[in-house]
């Protein structure tokens, strides 16, 4: 009996220690933080909202900057509420920012990072708990998080992943849990950590109805319209803070709208439609490939091929491109955000008038967006990159495959959420593997409780799907659901 659960608990225990050991090495050798290029936005309109309690994109020169929607203002907001309360002295202008790397307001952005990484260690690790984890792989979740590196890399830089990883971990947690227990509580927090999302990151909008599919879904002792009432109240408190931010937006812009920067998302990813279906879809494969074997390849077989060509003279490539016209739009006309809006439609009207380019560009991103988990620096120069990735991708689908064989609902309710980021960035975005960090934590979780299951006997109770007409089933639905 006790070797039984010696060897139970021995993988959660070297997946903890793996885990541990990375967290020693980032200690001991911090990463290098590499910037997106986004920073200074997030960074420009938190300073505003400490100065002025005003969202703005606008020079931090100026004392009265007028209101706009550049961004998603999740993570704006969280570091100018950080900057008031810890009486922070505000950065003055664009270069002080950047340069002061050890003033008070960069120990302020490190700060933030640090604890969004470590609400999402925690939410992660109740989400393997929640899942069916042991209490060993539970914090196997936990500290594979905080070791990961890209989920590291995004607490480094003032930028919206982090905050959307937290977010996003949290919302799958709340999900996880109420679609078994089904309690109020459950209810809004899935909902409304979901609700919050697109504020980070906007892509997070496909949350809402990923988590009432779930909802509706299970569990199947539930009765369909007592699921149907659940979905319904968990879909109200999710779309309640995007339509609170949509309105203010209305008031201050004129357009009811989340960013006005949704349409040049659209405008982008049409753009690189076009050019895969010019210049093929293999050199996009091998060009975002991270072997550098591949990436040669490809410009040696296909020279003439601008995937990563990110050049502002001469052509360039479709980012370069598409935002060259983007901005030259917006500044041809009084009304820019109106501009978005209509480059927008215009791209969504040839998704659907060429389905096809579509769908081979769909796959390129998506595959693409494999390789959001980074190469941990300790093993430089050798890139792990793609076989983590490859790794990865082969766990959420050995996850699904023995969720399904078991009969367990709860890492499908997990890996619903990261599922359906990847599905609307892979449809609407070029989905850079950055856009595919917050979708990390609920993998792990998921994996780890997987992990913890394999050779449990099969159990009775929560996390299974629930059938009414089993007298097990009928005795353990449970309690206080909507």
């Amino acid at each position: 009996m006790r070797l039984a659960v010696v060897r139970r608990s021995l993988p959660g225990l070297v997946i903890a220690a793996c885990g541990a050991a990375a967290v020693t090495s980032f200690w001991l050798s911090p990463p290098r933080a590499v910037p997106t290029g986004d920073e200074r936005d997030y960074v420009q309109a938190a300073a505003h909202l400490a100065r002025a309690g005003v969202f703005s994109r606008a020079s931090l020169t100026i004392a009265v900057p007028p209101r706009d929607a550049y961004r998603e203002p999740g993570y704006s907001f969280l570091l100018a509420a950080y900057w008031r309360l810890a009486q922070v002295a505000l950065p003055g202008d664009e270069q002080s920012e950047w340069t002061a790397s050890t003033g008070a307001a960069a120990r302020g952005i490190a700060a933030l990072g640090a604890l969004l990484l470590g609400a999402t260690a925690l939410a992660g690790g109740l989400a393997a708990r929640y899942a069916g984890a042991s209490g060993p792989a539970s914090l196997a979740a936990a500290v594979l998080i905080v070791a990961s590196p890209a989920l590291r890399q995004a607490a480094l830089v003032p930028g919206s992943e982090g905050l959307a990883a937290a977010l996003v971990t949290l919302a799958g947690c709340g999900l996880g849990f109420a679609a078994t227990r089904g309690g109020g509580a459950a209810i809004a927090l899935a909902g409304l950590a979901t609700g919050f999302c697109p504020l980070a990151r906007g892509a997070g909008i496909a949350l809402v109805p990923a988590g009432v599919l779930v909802l509706l879904m299970v569990p199947r002792s539930v009765s369909l319209r007592r699921r149907a009432t659940r979905a319904a109240v968990f879909a109200c408190l999710a779309l309640t803070p995007m339509a609170v931010w949509m309105a203010r937006n209305s008031r201050a812009t004129g357009h009811f709208v989340l960013t006005d920067r949704g349409g040049q998302v659209l405008w982008t990813r049409a753009e690189l439609d076009r050019q895969i279906a010019r210049e093929g879809l293999l050199p996009a494969l091998l060009a975002w490939t991270p072997l550098e074997s591949a990436r040669r390849a490809g410009e040696r077989i296909w020279p003439a091929a601008s995937y990563s060509r990110y050049q502002w003279k001469g052509e360039g490539n479709f980012f370069t491109r598409s935002l060259r016209g983007w901005n030259a739009a917006r500044l041809a006309s009084a009304d820019p955000l109106a501009v978005d809006l209509a480059l927008g439609r215009e791209a969504l009207g040839q998704f659907l008038r060429r389905p096809g380019d579509h769908a081979i560009a769909g796959f390129a991103v998506a595959w693409r967006g494999l390789f959001a988990e980074r190469s941990p620096e300790l093993v430089t120069p050798i890139d792990l990159t793609f076989g983590l990735g490859l790794l990865l991708a082969g766990a959420v689908v050995g996850v699904v495959s023995t969720a399904i064989r078991r009969g367990r609902c709860l890492p499908l309710a997990l890996l619903a959420v990261p599922v359906a980021l990847f599905l609307a960035h892979s449809a609407a975005t070029e989905f850079l593997p950055r856009f595919g960090v917050p979708g990390l934590p609920l993998i792990w979780a998921a994996l780890m409780a997987t992990i913890s299951q394999a050779g449990r006997p099969e159990e009775r109770g929560r996390g299974r799907f629930h059938d009414p007409k089993r007298p097990e089933d009928r005795a353990s639905a449970g309690s206080g659901e909507l």
